[in-house]
This record gives structure tokens, C-alpha cells and sequence, in this order.
């Protein structure tokens, strides 16, 4: 059984909140209703086997978010939505995911991403967190905070990152100065792609691609090739039973092991020689997430190769479209832009001075990447299961089921966004990029 809970407010109409509390003198309060059985939610109408049908016809559910903000208004801010043999409930409302967030368990349960767990399974490997569930998640994420999450650990690795970022603004304003208008009018998405893999493949392995040069090599070409094929193959393959698909799509399948053969030799390669460096003597200096984690040794080789290839894919597209977005959203608000650069030439001596201050002396910035976030999520759902019994709404919600939390520019309407593993625009909007003296 599955069971989701939606916990952006803009996917529905407005509805009184179920525990708003009464005027003084508005009368007495009325009597508790008896809690309804787990039957009793709405449902969303129509066949859910018909419903698996046309997702394995099309290959993709590009629309759903759309179809769940219709069915938020027609149905309310509780509802079921059955797919074949998987049983959802959906929510709307931020004070349902707050009672929700209490009952979750130390151990969250997310449902596995299919292709990518198929591939690992068949070829023997290891999953990292991103796949796992349960202890072995916990454990491996505790070992992992260290070395990825933690503020020191954001301080060694962001002047990379840094480092990546100041290469690709200096690689566009030289496009920029190439035209005699002074200007670049270009689909830019490519170019963010480029700077997402550079800057993460370094923060991970210590190791530069090239892909912000002239004449990147040939295996970093290839890894790039392998990854977008990889990425582009699960979102056809996602919303696909296994059972089905394997008969139906099996030049798919082909494609998408291919790919993933290709990304865990690079990152064998890339950690093998990480190894061997750190075996003949000990860097005086910070070298990269995976450098860390073999000099510690808190976890195995296969997981830890598992993890950064798992942090390296899933960080790409995550990254990479949100970022477009902000600049679209810059392009077509240039009021905000223009307060934005004068924020950061006003702080830039601060920051030129302590790095880890810019979070703190940009205020305006983090505000409108938070923005962008809220206007477009990077996915749809982060999935869980309660740990105890719940109810939600007046109806009986039973434990161990899933919940899910659901520059210039001449174009001035909103852009059509479609789900495909994470939200993209349908069309990569035109940025015009313009030299300032």
C-alpha cells in the first residue's frame, strides 16, 4: 500500500483549515466527529488499471501535476489515487505534513527508483542512499554526513565549487565580447548542464572534466553522454512495470545498462586513482568528498563508490534546472536582477575576504532561490512511511503506509512545466545575456 501526502499549498483551491480555531463567544465548540475508516477518502475516479495502461502506453506522466491540482479542487485537500496495484493518499494541507512529519520514524521508506535499482541489482552492485531504505540507509547516511553535509565539510569543498562557477561566468562573458552587439542571445540549459557535471564531479573526485574549455576529452564527452542517456532513459522507464517493460522496451533497457556501465567504470577509474595517490603519500591539502572518505575508512569501497556515483547523478538535472529557472525568472523581472547585482558588488569585498559569509551577506539571493524552488520543485513527491497510526483529516490513516509530500528575455508568459523524474520546462526559454560596463 502506498500512501502520498501533497504538501504544496499552490497544487489546490483554497479550503478552511480543519483546525482553525473559534472566535471567543462564537458558541460552543461541536461535538469530536467519529474518526472514518481508511475506505472512506475520497477516491480519484476512474479505472486505476486503465490508468496504469496509458502511463505504459506513453511512457511518462508529464502531466500529473496538473491532473493532481484539478483533483485537489474537485475532491478536497484528502484523496486517493490508486495506480494498478499501488494504493496513494494525497494531501494538501502544510498542518496534515506537520502531523505526519511527527509520527515518521527514524528510518524513512522511500520507494526504490526502479531502473536504476534493476540495474544495480543485475550487475551485483551496491546501492548508496539514494536507493537504500531502512538501517542500512541510516548508517550509511550517518557515515556520509561528515564528509557532505556538514558546515566543515561545505567549507572544504565550496571554494571548488567556486572555483567551477567563476570559470563558467567567465566562459559566457567571453561569448558575450565575441559579438560586436555587446550581447548573447542563446538557449542557455546546455551550458548550465556543462557547469552542474564540472562542479560535481570536482567537489566529488577533486578532478576537473573540461567541459568549460575549448576541446574537453573524449572521456569526459563520453561520461556526459552516458549520463544525459542514463537520465533520459529513467524518465521513460520510471513510470513502467518491470514486468511489462523488459518484453516491451528492451532496446531501452539495452541503452539505459549501457550508460550506467559506462558511469561506474568512470567513477572505478576516478576513485582507483584517488586510492592510489592517497596510498603513496597523504595530501597536504583538501582533494574532494570521495579523498575523504577512503582516508576515513568508516565505509566500504563499494559503498563508497556507490554513494558519490549515486550524489553525482542525482546532483546534475536537480541542480541544473532550477538554475535556469532563477535566470528566467531574473530575465523577465530585471528590477529584482538589478537589486541583486548591486547586493553582491556591495558585499563582494566581505565575501572576496571570508567565503562562508556569502550566505549571510546575501540575503536577496537566497531569497530568490528559494523563490524558484517554490515556483518550480525540483520533483513531485519525497516519499515516506509513517511509523504509527495517524488521523488526517478525521479518517484513519494505519501505519507503514506511504506518505508523499507532493537576464532579458522577450517572453514574458509563464513557462509550461513537465515532469520527467524532476520538473523541466517544456520549452528551454531564449536568455539574452548583455555585457555591463
Amino acid at each position: 500500500m502506498a500512501f502520498g501526502a501533497k504538501a504544496r499549498v499552490w497544487l489546490a483551491g483554497p479550503w478552511p483549515s480543519p483546525g482553525r480555531a473559534r472566535a471567543p463567544g462564537a458558541g460552543a465548540a461541536p461535538a469530536p466527529k467519529a474518526v472514518l475508516p481508511f475506505e472512506a477518502i475520497p477516491r480519484c475516479p476512474g479505472n486505476k488499471w486503465t490508468r496504469l495502461l496509458q502511463i505504459w502506453k506513453e511512457r511518462r506522466l508529464e502531466n500529473l501535476h496538473l491532473e493532481v491540482h484539478q483533483l485537489f479542487q474537485e475532491l478536497g485537500p484528502i484523496f486517493r489515487y490508486d495506480v494498478g496495484g499501488t494504493r496513494m493518499v494525497l494531501l494538501m494541507l502544510p498542518e496534515d505534513v506537520q502531523r505526519l512529519q511527527q509520527v515518521d520514524g527514524h528510518q524513512p521508506w522511500r520507494p526504490p527508483l526502479d531502473p536504476w535499482l534493476a540495474y544495480r541489482q543485475h550487475r551485483g552492485h551496491k546501492c548508496g542512499v539514494f536507493l537504500l531504505n531502512g538501517p542500512e540507509w541510516r548508517m550509511n547516511r550517518l557515515k556520509l554526513n561528515p564528509d557532505v553535509l556538514s558546515p566543515q565539510a561545505v567549507q572544504k569543498y565550496l571554494p571548488m565549487v567556486d572555483w567551477v562557477a567563476r570559470d563558467f561566468s567567465k566562459a559566457l562573458k567571453s561569448r558575450v565580447l565575441q559579438n560586436a552587439r555587446g550581447s548573447l542571445t542563446v538557449d542557455i540549459q546546455p551550458s548550465i548542464l556543462y557547469y552542474t557535471i564540472e562542479a560535481s564531479n570536482l567537489a566529488l573526485f577533486g578532478e576537473r572534466l573540461g567541459l568549460l574549455g575549448h576541446s574537453p576529452s573524449p572521456a569526459s564527452l563520453n561520461f556526459l553522454r552516458a549520463l544525459k542517456a542514463m537520465l533520459k532513459s529513467t524518465a521513460q522507464l520510471m513510470f513502467m512495470p518491470r514486468v511489462l517493460s523488459r518484453w516491451t522496451s528492451t532496446q531501452l533497457w539495452k541503452e539505459h545498462f549501457e550508460s550506467w556501465d559506462y558511469i561506474f567504470q568512470y567513477a572505478n577509474n576516478a576513485i582507483q586513482k584517488i586510492y592510489q595517490e592517497l596510498a603513496l603519500s597523504r595530501p597536504e591539502h583538501y582533494s574532494g568528498i570521495v579523498g575523504e572518505l577512503l582516508m576515513h575508512a568508516d565505509l566500504s569501497l563499494e559503498a563508497i563508490r556507490a554513494n558519490s556515483i549515486e550524489l553525482t547523478t542525482g546532483s546534475v538535472d536537480t541542480t541544473a534546472y532550477p538554475l535556469l529557472m532563477t535566470l528566467f525568472e531574473l530575465a523577465r523581472n530585471p528590477e529584482v536582477q538589478r537589486a541583486l547585482r548591486q547586493e553582491s558588488l556591495g558585499a563582494e569585498a566581505r565575501i572576496s575576504q571570508d567565503p562562508q559569509s556569502a550566505t549571510s551577506e546575501l540575503p536577496l539571493l537566497r531569497a530568490a532561490l528559494k523563490e524558484t524552488l517554490r515556483l518550480y520543485p525540483v520533483g513531485m513527491s519525497v516519499d515516506r512511511k509513517v511509523a504509527s497510526d495517524v488521523v488526517l483529516q478525521n479518517y484513519h490513516i494505519p501505519a507503514g503506509v506511504l506518505k508523499s509530500f507532493l537576464v532579458e528575455t522577450l517572453r514574458q508568459e509563464d513557462l509550461k512545466m513537465t515532469y520527467q523524474f524532476v520538473f523541466v520546462p517544456s520549452t528551454h526559454p531564449l536568455l539574452t545575456f548583455r555585457a555591463i560596463n
